[in-house]
């Protein structure tokens, strides 16, 4: 009895334990909110200010409303410039994309090669320098399935989770 006591108690410390790291190991949100956008130079970008970020229209306002902003439509690629904030150890590494669907559906591929030849690959090699008052970019195009619907875009800079942008894809 005694050994099965012990037994039970180390089994609930290392579950504590592991419950405790997987809610700490990231601070990337869950929830399925579109992202904000925010104001860079003469640029409206979405995503998160001060973080990660890219341009979805050129700052143009009528009593504090966006005007242009490009939409996301499913099965069609656009151009867009990611903007990265962070510590020069963050910022080194692949540049990968990964989107997610509400269903958990998984889209490795979704960055379009810089030969805009809209031959698919899973990452670029490494980002680019100093951009709009980031610390570094990297200039892309992408194309979402032909899917709408809200889709997370999980940032990873070498193997590491860097955030993620919730954006409406439309028909």
């Amino acid at each position: 009895m005694k050994k099965y006591s012990q037994f039970l108690i180390v089994c609930l410390v290392f579950s504590f334990t592991f419950t405790g790291c997987s809610t700490h190991m990231t601070s990337v949100s869950k929830d399925w909110q579109v992202s904000p956008t925010f104001k860079v130079n003469n640029y409206v970008m979405v995503g998160e200010e001060g973080r990660l970020g890219f341009i979805v229209g050129p700052f143009q306002s009528k009593k504090g409303e966006l005007l242009d902003k490009q939409p996301f439509i499913a099965g069609k690629g656009s151009k867009f410039m990611w903007h990265l904030w962070g510590k020069p150890e963050e910022l080194k590494g692949k540049f990968k994309v990964e989107a997610v669907n509400q269903k958990g559906e998984r889209q490795k591929v979704l960055i379009i090669n810089s030969k805009k030849t809209y031959e698919f690959v899973w990452h670029y090699p490494s980002v680019g320098g100093r951009n709009n008052g980031a610390d570094a970019h990297v200039p892309s195009g992408m194309i979402f399935p032909k899917e709408a619907g809200l889709w997370r875009l999980n940032v990873y800079i070498g193997n590491e989770l860097f955030g993620n942008i919730v954006v409406e894809v439309e028909k």
